[in-house]
């Protein structure tokens, strides 16, 4: 696995000059950025997929580690994860859920809905998340797949019991809330599912507003992981599904908001929380966690001969 980034807003880039890492392959998409920050037509959003697809050259057995920006662009995972061929289990960290139904555009918070589609995709675990899954939000959630158990959701600190989510059964990562996760914690929890990572392969989605403020600066409202919490729970599921990694990609950095059209104006100034953001220490915080999140993944994998990782530029 080799590590690239996605320039869409210039967030990871500003940052390199502060990575412990070989510099790792940029694609330039930075023209796009403010096309399809937010939200975009549908239309838009394939005709970045194929702008994307002329500059990605990665094959069926050659995944990637890709950093991207802000979260603003997480459907920009729906895209990579649309260029896998193979069956794959998906996991997400995310304080949000991202998987409204019924929204007439793609947006950061739909893109696992029409991930769902995907014939390839078998199971979603969603990890870490707190807000918009048990407020009126929830009347969007996508309760088949919920119900039948190929999304198992799994909040920060706390449980779901509005509305229908008393028929989903839920558990905290966080025993109690200010009980941290271990690896004793996440073995418990996950034991069941061992033989289902085993079959196949693994894509991993990171959006670090699963994590504290103090861990990671981003555009949005912060959740309450630590990063130690999150490097345990990748590397069990690492583990379990034997070092094939199908591919992951690092989102949520903070960077300046740019966008164009009256629309992603609208949702710019309506969704986005007010935050005191001192740019230079967004920068040198998350270059921080990034090189400490890819250095898990480095020796996670490397510990599998088979699946080698490197940070070198191609």
């Amino acid at each position: 696995m080799r590590v690239r980034i996605l320039d869409l807003d210039g967030g990871i880039v500003a940052q390199r000059g502060s990575w412990r890492l070989d510099d790792p392959r940029v694609v330039s998409l930075r023209d796009w950025g403010p096309r399809i920050r937010i939200a975009c037509s549908f239309a838009a959003f394939d005709r970045f997929e194929r702008a994307s697809d002329e500059l990605l050259d990665d094959g069926p057995n050659d995944p990637w580690l890709t950093l991207y920006g802000s979260g603003d662009f997480h459907h920009v995972t729906l895209a990579l994860l649309r260029r896998l061929k193979e069956p794959f289990h998906l996991l997400i960290l995310d304080k949000h859920p991202d998987w409204m139904r019924g929204v007439p555009i793609m947006h950061c918070g739909t893109w696992l809905r029409h991930a769902l589609r995907l014939p390839n995709l078998r199971q979603v675990f969603h990890l870490g998340g707190d807000l918009d899954f048990d407020n009126w939000f929830r009347w969007l959630a996508p309760w088949s797949e919920l119900r039948k158990g190929k999304i198992t959701v799994l909040p920060a600190l706390r449980w779901y019991d509005r509305g229908k989510w008393r028929s989903v059964s839920v558990e905290p990562l966080r025993e109690q809330p200010a009980q941290r996760v271990d690896q004793q914690r996440v073995e418990a929890i996950f034991a069941a599912f061992d033989a289902d990572l085993a079959r196949y392969p693994l894509y991993v989605s990171l959006d670090k507003d699963v994590m504290r403020a103090e861990d990671a600066v981003v555009n949005w409202d912060s959740g309450y992981l630590e990063l130690s919490e999150v490097q345990t729970i990748l590397a069990w599921f690492i583990e379990a599904c034997g070092g094939r990694v199908a591919g992951m990609d690092i989102l949520g950095d903070w960077s300046p908001v740019r966008v164009t059209g009256p629309v992603r104006r609208l949702l710019h100034w309506t969704e986005h929380p007010t935050l005191a953001v001192d740019p230079a220490e967004a920068t040198r915080r998350n270059a921080e966690v990034n090189c400490s999140l890819v250095e898990t993944v480095q020796s996670l994998l490397g510990r599998f001969s088979n699946h080698p990782i490197s940070a070198r530029a191609v």
